[in-house]
């Protein structure tokens, strides 16, 4: 038994489950619509969330299947399932291919005949982040952008499974934060580099230019967020006062700023699943969404 669990425990970390956090941002739209807890929205949308999830997995597990070999000379990622040998590569892909099915029959269950947009979108995703795999993660700039791609894609994803939309506003300010976090995990690997070629993009950066674009997107980020929150009213007339949630962002932003910066690999889920206060903070913000936005419920 004790044995089962820990082959168990190897799988779940081949499929990155502490990753799916990042999945969260599918109830984004819903969230500020004021519909999320309509129930069969609710219920939509976490049926896609174990979908998209799914998918997400079979992601990780081709980037780690191909990339076992230099993952072996890194310091951290040396201890991942296939890297370390726990789990055998025909293994880790049979998994993947049953991760893919289900992912995709659930969100066949789920979705509404004559809407194929959150199947274009999970696609989309499932495709670019192959061909990252493949060879663009060794392109400078593209890396960045597909980075940032996925977080966008979760977006446009979770407005597709309950039929709504992501205004001008929101779509720039999650596209700068993604930009923002993806060149902070760069950032982060180029600061701790050991000499191992364990990424050969990092030979086209320097710590320098990261942080100014990181500058770059985190400002734009704050302002278009600013915008949105400004013209919230004109979606739901109740959440005018979410332009005073201005000052919490930020606090969250610099917040996270202070981690990354100290972070080995900047990866943004392991330092939001590691910092109490930035959880707490992102908590509060939250809750405080909730009360300004469905306080007429």
């Amino acid at each position: 038994m004790l044995l089962k669990r820990v082959h168990m425990k190897k799988y779940l970390q081949l499929a990155r489950v502490r990753q799916y956090i990042k999945n969260g941002l599918i109830f984004i739209p819903a969230f500020f619509e004021g519909t999320l807890f309509e129930r069969e929205i609710l219920l939509k949308l976490l049926a896609g969330f174990f979908a998209f999830s799914a998918v997400c997995s079979v992601v990780y597990i081709f980037n780690d299947w191909k990339d076992a070999e230099k993952d072996r000379l890194h310091p951290v990622k040396c201890s991942r399932p296939i890297a370390s040998g726990a789990v055998g590569k025909r293994q880790a892909l049979l998994f993947a291919a049953g991760l893919l099915i289900m992912g995709y029959l659930i969100l066949f269950l789920i979705q509404e005949r004559g809407n194929g947009y959150a199947h274009l979108y999970l696609s989309i995703y499932f495709l670019v982040n192959i061909c990252y795999s493949m060879g663009m993660k060794n392109v400078p700039v593209l890396d960045i952008m597909i980075l940032a791609s996925g977080f966008l894609l979760r977006i446009l994803y979770g407005a597709a499974l309950c039929d709504t939309w992501v205004s001008n506003w929101l779509y720039l300010t999650v596209l700068m934060i993604s930009l923002y976090m993806g060149t902070g995990k760069r950032r982060g690997e180029k600061a701790k580099e050991n000499g191992n070629e364990t990424r050969k993009v990092l030979r086209f950066y320097s710590v320098m230019y990261l942080e100014k674009v990181m500058q770059m997107s985190m400002i734009l980020a704050v302002t278009f967020y600013s915008l949105w929150s400004a013209n919230l009213a004109d979606i739901n007339p109740g959440a005018s006062a979410m332009i005073w949630t201005v000052p919490l962002v930020l606090a969250i932003i610099m917040r996270y700023e202070m981690l990354a910066e100290v972070d080995e690999d900047g990866d943004p889920t392991e330092i939001i699943l590691s910092d109490r206060p930035l959880q707490i903070l992102t908590v509060a913000y939250g809750m405080i969404g909730v009360g300004l936005l469905y306080r007429s419920i």
